[in-house]
């Protein structure tokens, strides 16, 4: 095969093409006998494309190269109607449908494309296969449901998990002891559905299909009435040892139950507790792929920051606690489009779909773009000590947060009932809200922390909640809230100050402590949780791209008060504000920020800034041209100084740094002369001296009088952030 090199890139421009490039082809034994480095070709024999990589052909199925998520799962849900119909939007043609409905108590429906149409089985009971119910066809989009109440309901709500295998198209199988093996197997996303006939009551052993040891397995006779057997690689024992999907209690040593041998890369092993002569079988195996699925095993901390990284955003997880009775747990990405996923259903249960771990707002699962996080301290996901199995298959991956609606002020009225706020233009992960019209305090609430969770900028307290009536949820277009006068008192005025950061937080190792930080880049705002180490100088990744201009922090579980850094304070490292006084800028005699503020990480003191081991929560900000600006000047004390941002804010943030007087919020949804303080539970307020004009480029001071000093004295030092709504 003669190779070509290209000299010129015009020469190779396909732009205007409709058609593919053709690569040079031929069999395996065709190859080029001295091909060099980089040559490309497609092998007719392996029908795959492959590439010289200096020592050997490669073929790209042969790359780690994970399969794209929404190809091989995804999870649908859909409302009954009573009669007949197809179910579309899955993405792919599925070959493995797992239905439960929603919000009536009725059994887990199983379906797969290997046993065939109408039969189906149900994982939280013992029982054989159905085989005149079950998904009526496997489609090119999704599927088609019977009249049947258990799946098809009118009126009612399901969700369907669905996982791709090889279209409907098995091979044949074979073991010892066992007859009539097949294999249906997707191997690119490490999945296969097996089914056999045991030919005797003895050991025996099954292909599974995968090429590869499975990570997990699940084995179920369809035959008669037993029990649902999964393997799984970090159970206590991998020959002996299996956990019921069925049930809800702990692993059993079951010996001799896989024939004391642990699965391969071609056979699974049955022991004569399960294999029975003449009995069918189905089994389900799974091996983890990069990212796309993991299946693994994590210890319970007790805590609600227990981190599981997985290298992908998930869109599903199971969960089973291994030492005692606990249920399985499964929650997704379509029950919760959003962090907190509270959302449960229970495979070992017919159970209606629960709606948090305490059945109020508790969290118990958030999604990050590496991993999952437990935020939850209850047994079923996280007992101190205790070990849990659990299967996680991606989502694609969200998109990256843009500058575009990044900031919002908004006004509402309350009216002493639950409302919705909407009219942001985004779905807001800070929001900053202040009762307008009578005392009361700051209310801080950010989506990595939880709606349900707020903090106050006017108090030390550590954070509160979950609150039940208060803040409830984050919304595509807004927020929710409820019936809480603090936050809804009918008649009242409320401002708050939104914005957006992302929605799927990320798993941050850059620092010496691992943090969780939701990130938007473009618009230069992250959100940082975390907790402190017990001594010493340390420091945490801010997902940022570079280093911040402003620092906001609050110790969330210990009654601390908010501390701030800025890139014009006196002292770098040993400098700070504090957001819940009116104090100036103080120096330490020894380090407050740790080794400073990186392009890459934020830096602390565990003394200066909260004591070891305490919940942490940051908001870091940096100047983006045209929308946001956080600087310095120096008041002269006249109603004409004008700060130039280089754009028209809609909010500003100011702080006298030499004296101690309050920090102000002025924005354009209210007018420039009312001003609230960060620092005070007090209602809004027209001061003269404390007024500002926005301008085109910037904000001009124009008060004069008693508060000026807040934002204009005579010689002081200022620091102010300003954001415009975009």
């Amino acid at each position: 095969m003669a190779t070509t090199k290209i000299t010129s890139p015009d020469l190779f421009d396909l732009g205007s093409l409709n058609t593919a490039l053709k690569l040079p082809s031929g069999t395996t034994a065709e190859r080029p006998t001295s091909p060099s480095t980089g040559e490309w070709r497609y092998n007719t024999t392996t029908n795959l494309v492959e590439f010289w990589d200096g020592a050997e052909w490669t073929d790209l199925q042969s790359e780690d190269i994970p399969p794209t998520p929404s190809e091989n799962f995804n999870v649908v849900l859909y409302t009954g109607n009573g009669s007949t119909q197809s179910i579309t939007g899955v993405g792919f043609k599925p070959d493995f449908v797992w239905i439960k409905p929603r919000n009536f108590a009725d059994n887990h429906v199983v379906s797969d494309s290997t046993r065939g149409v109408n039969k189906s089985l149900a994982t939280n009971t013992t029982a054989a296969e159905q085989t005149t119910l079950g998904v009526t066809s496997f489609d090119a989009d999704g599927f088609s449901l019977p009249n049947w109440g258990n799946v098809n309901s009118n009126g009612d709500t399901f969700v369907a998990w669905c996982w791709k295998a090889n279209g409907g198209t098995t091979t044949a199988g074979s073991g010892t002891n066992t007859t009539s093996v097949t294999n249906q197997v997707n191997t690119k996303a490490g999945f296969s559905i097996s089914t056999f006939t045991g030919s005797a009551s003895a050991a025996g052993n099954f292909t599974h299909g995968l090429g590869e040891v499975p990570d997990m397995y699940i084995v179920k006779t369809t035959s008669f009435s037993d029990s649902w057997f999964v393997w799984h690689k970090d159970l206590t024992n991998t020959t002996d040892y299996a956990i019921r999907l069925n049930t809800d209690a702990a692993q059993q040593n079951l010996s001799g139950f896989w024939n004391s041998t642990a699965p391969s890369s071609t056979l699974i092993s049955l022991g004569n507790g399960i294999l029975v002569n003449n009995a069918t079988y189905v089994a389900y195996a799974f091996k983890s792929v990069a990212g796309y699925s993991s299946i693994g095993s994590y210890t319970g901390n007790g805590s609600t920051s227990n981190i599981i990284e997985t290298g992908f955003e998930p869109a599903y997880v199971m969960i089973k606690r291994t030492d005692s009775i606990d249920d399985w747990i499964v929650v997704d990405n379509k029950r919760n489009t959003t962090n907190s996923r509270y959302n449960y259903l229970m495979p070992n249960s017919s159970a209606v779909e629960n709606g948090s771990a305490s059945g109020a707002v508790n969290p118990l699962v958030n999604f990050l773009t590496n991993g999952f996080q437990i935020a939850a301290t209850w047994g079923a996901v996280n007992n101190n000590g205790s070990v849990y199995i659990y299967m996680a298959f991606a989502s694609d991956p969200s998109a990256a947060p843009t500058l575009a609606d990044s900031f919002a002020n908004k006004l509402y009225t309350g009216t002493g009932s639950t409302q919705s706020i909407t009219g942001l233009g985004f779905s807001p992960n800070y929001v900053w809200m202040k009762q307008t019209t009578f005392v009361d305090n700051h209310y801080n609430m950010d989506s990595v922390r939880g709606a349900a969770f707020r903090i106050h900028s006017n108090l030390t307290a550590a954070q509160g909640g979950p609150d039940t009536n208060r803040f409830t949820s984050f919304d595509t277009d807004g927020f929710t809230i409820g019936s809480d006068p603090s936050v809804n008192q009918s008649g009242s005025g409320f401002v708050t100050w939104n914005w957006k950061a992302n929605s799927i937080p990320t798993i941050n190792t850059d620092g010496t402590t691992q943090s969780i930080v939701s990130a938007n880049a473009n618009a230069g705002l992250s959100i940082i949780k975390w907790t402190a180490p017990s001594s010493g100088d340390y420091s945490v990744g801010h997902g940022l791209s570079s280093t911040p201009n402003l620092v906001i922090i609050k110790p969330t579980t210990a009654a601390v008060g908010w501390l701030v850094w800025h890139e014009n304070q006196t002292n770098l490292t040993r400098s700070y504000l504090r957001l819940n006084t009116s104090d100036a800028e103080a120096t330490a005699g020894s380090s407050v920020w740790g080794t400073g503020m990186t392009s890459t990480t934020i830096g602390l003191n565990v003394g200066a800034t909260s004591g070891g081991n305490v919940g942490m929560i940051a908001y870091c900000f940096n100047s983006v041209s045209g929308f946001s600006k956080i600087g310095s000047y120096t008041g002269d004390g006249t109603t004409t100084k004008t700060i130039t941002t280089g754009f028209q804010p809609d909010f500003v943030l100011i702080k006298v740094t030499d004296a101690a007087d309050n920090w102000v919020i002025l924005d354009s949804v209210r007018g420039g002369s009312k001003n609230l303080k960060p620092n005070s539970s007090a209602a809004e307020a027209t001061e003269s001296g404390t007024n500002v004009e926005f301008i085109s480029t910037g904000f001009k001071l124009i008060g004069s009088g008693p508060g000026l000093g807040q934002v204009n004295g005579n010689g002081n030092d200022y620091i102010y952030m300003a954001f415009k709504e975009n």
